[in-house]
């Protein structure tokens, strides 16, 4: 028992008897999360930015490799500790302190709960519509209007996979991605044989934007935000591994994540370009597979794809964090993270079913604008345990509530704030709205909402951050 601790006992270390997760299944659990239809959306997004095929594979290689490098980083104090992404907050930003970059995440994660949720119904609707016989050329109008039921009943079946836990995810996770991205490619493999398509095979080299333009910074600044929100809170995944080794993990991640999504991006880039640049990878599928019994399990791939991305990055991040908040058990507070999901989406869907898929047209922008938050964040997460703590956490200090805890009134702490790793990540937060008003680029939302507009505000983040953690770690911690 962990003495002072107030903590939900979701929330206390893992045992190592309870580590069921080996390497093998975790890479597995990896590719399944980043092997989601939405993936296939980023070589749409690609072409929207006007890159040609060389363009969107490297811009795809450095955001993704960053993403894995910090999800290693951040991932080996879940597997050294068994913590969960709150407790591994309390370190850099104090006991209290860490509730402000955990409701940055748990936001994010829910928008993600939501988005991934509409989107697998969206492929669900459309594989009802081909049982019941609608022509190609109107599913994706009819489905529109249904989608809204379909998407209670996704969610309904996500909360109740989550009940399980990670068991769950493991089952879940096996099969999802694999399954998703083998039919993608021999897909996208039958495109290239069918005459008479509206678009035509894209070449490697052909047309694009400058590299140095600010379309090319964007799609790094997207395939970097795409899993920077999971690059945060991996420890709630791998804390769960029997593995300690940290080369294990760095091997999972490029296996699991870079890898697919190097040949996900290609694949969507390809698939959209023959069609005409004008359908999202899921109706694409409704739309051109030669057969209805084709369609129907391409679209059933897509589903039970995106749903392991929700229960493996999404759930976990959001539960966890109101369980934090909150003090609530796992189910309640998932039943929750549930409901919120629905919130974001459900009733605009409803009332204005009609536009719904501007929900996913909005993930391009979405994924800019919310990086400018967690880069910060990583920045502060890696530097405090790699450099400042020496890679080492007191467990028992984590979990002490109150004036006697470390992280509550130590040196650098004052009522439960980390006034170091708090400021520092202001700091990055103020750094990217200085440089883009510098450039002229800030962008102002709803007449007053201002919001910077650097493509790569990730970037300018960590470093402003991570500069600011260790310049004032050396004033306040004296080494």
């Amino acid at each position: 028992m962990l003495q002072g601790a107030r903590d939900n006992p979701e929330l206390f270390p893992v045992p190592e008897n309870a580590r069921k997760t080996g390497t093998l299944a975790y890479t597995f659990m990896i590719l399944s999360m980043a092997v989601t239809t939405s993936i296939f959306f980023l070589g749409w997004f690609s072409q929207i930015l006007e890159l040609n095929m060389l363009q969107t594979i490297v811009a795809a290689l450095i955001g993704n490799s960053v993403v894995a490098l910090i999800m290693t980083l951040n991932g080996y104090v879940g597997i050294k500790y068994g913590i969960p992404f709150p407790v591994q907050l309390r370190p850099a930003f104090g006991y209290r302190g860490s509730v402000l970059p955990l409701l940055v995440r748990v936001i994010v994660s829910i928008f993600w709960y939501g988005i991934d949720g509409y989107i697998a119904a969206w492929a669900i609707t459309e594989m009802a519509m081909i049982i019941a016989g609608v022509p190609s050329d109107k599913i994706v109008e009819i489905a529109l209007r249904y989608t809204p039921i379909t998407f209670v009943l996704y969610l309904l079946f996500v909360w109740a996979v989550g009940y399980k836990k990670i068991t769950g995810i493991k089952i879940l996770d096996s099969i999802a991605g694999p399954l998703l991205m083998a039919f993608f490619a021999w897909f996208t493999y039958y495109l290239t044989t069918v005459p008479g398509l509206p678009g035509e095979f894209p070449s490697l080299t052909g047309g694009g934007v400058e590299w140095t333009s600010g379309n090319f910074f964007l799609m790094i600044a997207v395939q970097t935000a795409w899993w920077s929100t999971i690059a945060l809170n991996v420890s709630d995944i791998c804390r769960f591994n029997a593995s300690r080794s940290v080369k294990s993990l760095a091997a999972a991640h490029f296996a699991g994540l870079v890898i697919p999504q190097l040949v996900g991006t290609w694949l969507g880039y390809v698939a959209t370009s023959l069609t005409g640049g004008e359908e999202s990878p899921i109706d694409i599928i409704a739309t051109y597979s030669p057969s209805p019994v084709l369609a129907f399990f391409g679209l059933l791939f897509a589903a039970l794809a995106t749903g392991s991305t929700n229960v493996t990055g999404d759930v976990p991040a959001a539960t966890n964090g109101i369980i934090r908040l909150t003090g609530w058990g796992w189910h309640r507070s998932l039943t929750m993270a549930t409901f919120l999901a629905w919130l974001l989406i459900g009733p605009y869907s409803i009332v204005r079913w009609e536009k719904a898929l501007d929900v996913a047209n909005t993930l391009l922008l979405f994924n800019w604008y919310y990086s400018m938050w967690l880069g910060p964040i990583a920045a502060v997460m890696v530097l405090d345990y790699w450099v400042v703590r020496r890679k080492e956490y007191p467990v028992e200090e984590l979990y002490k509530y109150g004036e006697s805890g470390r992280f509550w009134r130590g040196v650098g702490y004052s009522s439960g704030v980390g006034w170091v790793g708090v400021v520092s990540f202001l700091l990055g937060i103020i750094g990217e709205y200085v440089i883009s008003a510098l450039q002229g680029n800030l962008q102002v939302y709803y007449g007053f909402i201002p919001v910077p507009g650097i493509e790569l505000a990730w970037y300018y983040g960590f470093f402003i951050s991570a500069i600011s953690y260790l310049a004032l770690s050396k004033l306040v911690y004296r080494g």
